[in-house]
């Protein structure tokens, strides 16, 4: 068995999990907004937990691991770059989680409910990040060999990084990001034809920020900058 390849397994045995986490916890928490507003079809259909099971589509997750692995095995060369691969391969529809069924008529206040669920991925995946430095710093980490805490080190600050970075970059006002659907609350009613150009050629706009060069780099390097902000203000609450 080739080095790159043991390599390739140690990767996914520390960012498969983290993304485990993330999606979940994504999950449970549109739910949870949507529960809180007024719509019990969340939990009557199971999502309103954090039981993996009910949130990732592991027909989906093989596919997304055959994938990745072919990929990365052909194409691809280093760390960075897998984790780019994963995220995009994401964002562009080959998904392994279950959507959240939400009925938007229950809501007690429709425009609150929108923005609260809508709001509610990054708002877990940040509430997430924050549980993972608290355990960083308050695990008893020293009562385990060192294997054991050098690979709960790797889960847990692969996890602290991609909830940061999906929390924000869910955040961006393009459809399909949540960002987008709050453009609707956001922009006054003359300018819903911007919405609605954005609709129609979000796929382009988002091919070009993640592929085109110059423009991806600036893209990211903003969405970085912004992570890191979030992430040193999650590090103060903590320490």
């Amino acid at each position: 068995m080739s080095k790159q390849f043991l390599d390739l397994l140690n990767y996914l045995a520390i960012i498969f999990p983290a993304f485990l986490f993330v999606f979940t916890v994504r999950g449970f928490f549109k739910a949870l907004a949507a529960k809180i507003m007024g719509d019990d079809t969340v939990q009557q259909e199971g999502f309103l937990s954090l039981n993996p099971l009910v949130h990732i589509d592991f027909f989906g997750l093989i596919t997304t691991l055959f994938i990745f692995i072919l990929l990365s095995i052909f194409l691809l060369d280093g760390a960075f770059s897998r984790s780019m691969l994963i995220i995009f391969l994401v964002l562009l529809g080959v998904r392994w989680t279950i959507p959240v069924d939400i009925n938007e008529s229950n809501f007690k206040n429709y425009t609150l409910g929108v923005i609260l669920t809508t709001l509610s991925g990054s708002i877990g995946s940040f509430f997430l990040a924050l549980v993972f430095l608290y355990l960083f710093k308050y695990f008893p980490f020293k009562f385990f060999p060192n294997y054991v805490f050098l690979t709960f080190s790797e889960i847990f600050g692969a996890t602290i990084e991609l909830a940061v970075f999906f929390g924000v970059l869910d955040l961006i006002p393009i459809p399909p990001f949540s960002g987008g659907r709050l453009l609707e609350f956001i922009l006054p009613k003359s300018w819903h034809n911007i919405i609605t150009w954005l609709h129609e050629y979000s796929v382009y706009i988002l091919l070009a920020l993640f592929i085109l060069p110059g423009i991806s780099e600036i893209f990211f390097s903003l969405i970085y900058l912004l992570s890191f902000f979030v992430k040193r203000f999650l590090l103060f609450l903590v320490f």
